[in-house]
C-alpha cells in the first residue's frame, strides 16, 4: 500500500509527518513523495497560524478528495483541525478520519485499524523517521503557554511538553547512524524546554557528544528571546559542529506594540541580546520574524521597527502583514491597521532584509564555509546550505556528494547565494 502526505505550515509539522511515514512504513507502507500520484492513504498535515492556512487547509482536503478519488482513506491532522467546528468541517471537506491531538502519536497505528491491518507488533526500537530532505528535524518540544495576543498555538498545540532527554538523543542517534548528516532541533517553543531539570544547553550538549555523529551538525530551529538563550550561544561559540545561526523572533521594535502583543521583553533587550550574539559569534547569522500592521501600530511605531532592523546586523527575515486569526484577543482589538497598509510596511522590510541579506553573503566572499549539498543538477553543479544558512552552488559535484559536507572558499557571492570553489589546501 501506498501513503502520501501534504504537509502545510512550519517545521514542526514536518517533523511530525516524518515519524508519521517512519510509522506507517513498519506497516508495510511504500511512502510516496509526490502528493498528486495514486496512493491508497493521503494525510493533510494542516496548520492554523492563520485564518488564511486554515482555509488552506480545508482547500488542501477538498482537492485531494476531488484529485485522488473516494477509494482513498484520506486523513485530516494537524493544528487546524482543534479549532472549534473543525472535525466536522474536515469531514465535510472529505476527510474519512480527523485524527486530533491527543491521537496523533497513534496516527500511523489508527490508520492502519481503519484499513484492517494487522500490528507488526512489538519494537526493539522507534520507528525511524522518513524525510524528504537531507536534513533531519527534530522535535523536542510541544506547545506554548506564552499566550501571545495575535497567536491561537496554546489553543491548538496545548501546554508546553518537552521531550526526554534520553528519548531524543537515541532518536537523534539514530538519525546521524542513518546517515543524515544535519539535523534541525525544532519545538513550539524550544526557549520552554526543560527535562528533569536538563535544559537546551544540556540537550544539545548530548547531541553533540555521540561517537556516531562524525562528519554531521546541528542546526538550532526558531528560538523566542526569552530564558536563558545566552547558554546555546557559548555552547555555539565553543563547537563547529553547532550551525553558527540563530532566529530570534522579534514582531515588532516598538515597546508599546510589543506590550500589546503580550511579547515578554523590550526592544532594547532584544537588541542587546543581538549584540551580545555577534559579539560572541561574529560571523552568525540573525534572524527573525516581524508582523507589520498590528492593530495599533502608527507610523511612528512602525518607524521604531525600521530603525532597529537597520541597527541589527540581520542575514535572515520573514516579514509577515498581520493577518486577524479568529479565536485570539489581538482578533478584536481596535486600531486595526488596513491592509494595504500592512502590505506596504512589509514590502518595505522585506527589501530591506533583502538587502541586508545581501551584504550578510557579501561578507564571506574570501573566507572558507561548510556546505551541505542536497542536490546535484545533470550539468554538476552543487547546491545546499551553509552554516550560516546562506544558499551555495558549487561546480564539478558528481551524486555521490550528495548529504556529504564540504569546507569550501567563497569565490564570489550573488545576491545571497555563495559561489564556492573547493578551499585552499
Amino acid at each position: 500500500m501506498v501513503v502520501s502526505f501534504k504537509t502545510l505550515g512550519c517545521r514542526l509539522n514536518q517533523a511530525e509527518t516524518a515519524a508519521f511515514a517512519g510509522g506507517l512504513e513498519v506497516f508495510g507502507f511504500s511512502l510516496s513523495d509526490r502528493e498528486d500520484t495514486p496512493c491508497d492513504v493521503h494525510v493533510v498535515h494542516t496548520c492554523a497560524i492563520t485564518h488564511a492556512a486554515e482555509v488552506e487547509a480545508l482547500r488542501a482536503v477538498r482537492h485531494a478528495r476531488r484529485a485522488l478519488g473516494p477509494s482513498v482513506l484520506l486523513v485530516a491532522a494537524g493544528c487546524a483541525v482543534e479549532l472549534p467546528g473543525a472535525e466536522d468541517a474536515f469531514r465535510d471537506a472529505g476527510a474519512d478520519l480527523v485524527v486530533r491531538r491527543a491521537d496523533k502519536p497513534r496516527l500511523p497505528e489508527i490508520v492502519a485499524a481503519a484499513l484492517g491491518l494487522h500490528s507488526p507488533g512489538d519494537s526493539l526500537s522507534p520507528p525511524l523517521p522518513r524525510f524528504s530532505t537531507t536534513r533531519a528535524i527534530l522535535k523536542v518540544q510541544d506547545g506554548c503557554a506564552c499566550r501571545c495576543s495575535y497567536c491561537i498555538v496554546p489553543s491548538t498545540r496545548g501546554a508546553p511538553q518537552s521531550r526526554p532527554v534520553s528519548e531524543a538523543v537515541a532518536e537523534a542517534d539514530a538519525v546521524f547512524r542513518a546517515g543524515y548528516r544535519e539535523i534541525v532541533v525544532t519545538g513550539v517553543n524550544l526557549a520552554l524546554y526543560r527535562d528533569d531539570g536538563h535544559s537546551l544547553r544540556d540537550l544539545c550538549a548530548a547531541i553533540l557528544s555521540l561517537g556516531s555523529r562524525g562528519g554531521a551538525r546541528l542546526r538550532l530551529g526558531s528560538i523566542e528571546p526569552v530564558g536563558n538563550v545566552y547558554e546555546l550561544i557559548d555552547l555555539a561559540s565553543s563547537c563547529s559542529d553547532i550551525c553558527p545561526f540563530f532566529h530570534f523572533p522579534l514582531q515588532s521594535g516598538s515597546d508599546r506594540i510589543l506590550r500589546a502583543m503580550r511579547r515578554p521583553y523590550s526592544a532594547a533587550e532584544y537588541a542587546l541580546l543581538m549584540e551580545k550574539t555577534i559579539e560572541t559569534l561574529p560571523s552568525a547569522c540573525l534572524g527573525a520574524d516581524i508582523i507589520t500592521g498590528f492593530p495599533g501600530e502608527d507610523d511612528a511605531a512602525f518607524s521604531e521597527t525600521v530603525r532597529l532592523v537597520e541597527q541589527i546586523p540581520f542575514g535572515n527575515l520573514h516579514v509577515f502583514p498581520y493577518s486577524e486569526r479568529p479565536g485570539t484577543p489581538a482578533a478584536s482589538f481596535p486600531d486595526s491597521v488596513p491592509m494595504h497598509v500592512r502590505r506596504e510596511r512589509a514590502r518595505q522590510l522585506v527589501a530591506l532584509g533583502e538587502a541586508k541579506r545581501a551584504a550578510f553573503a557579501q561578507q564571506f566572499v574570501g573566507c572558507d564555509i561548510t556546505m551541505l549539498v542536497e542536490r546535484v543538477s545533470p550539468d554538476g553543479v552543487g547546491t545546499g546550505w551553509s552554516g550560516e544558512y546562506l544558499p551555495c552552488r558549487l561546480f564539478g559535484c558528481t551524486p555521490a556528494d550528495i548529504n556529504t559536507l564540504k569546507t569550501l572558499r567563497v569565490a564570489s557571492a550573488s545576491g545571497d547565494t555563495l559561489l564556492c570553489a573547493p578551499a585552499a589546501s
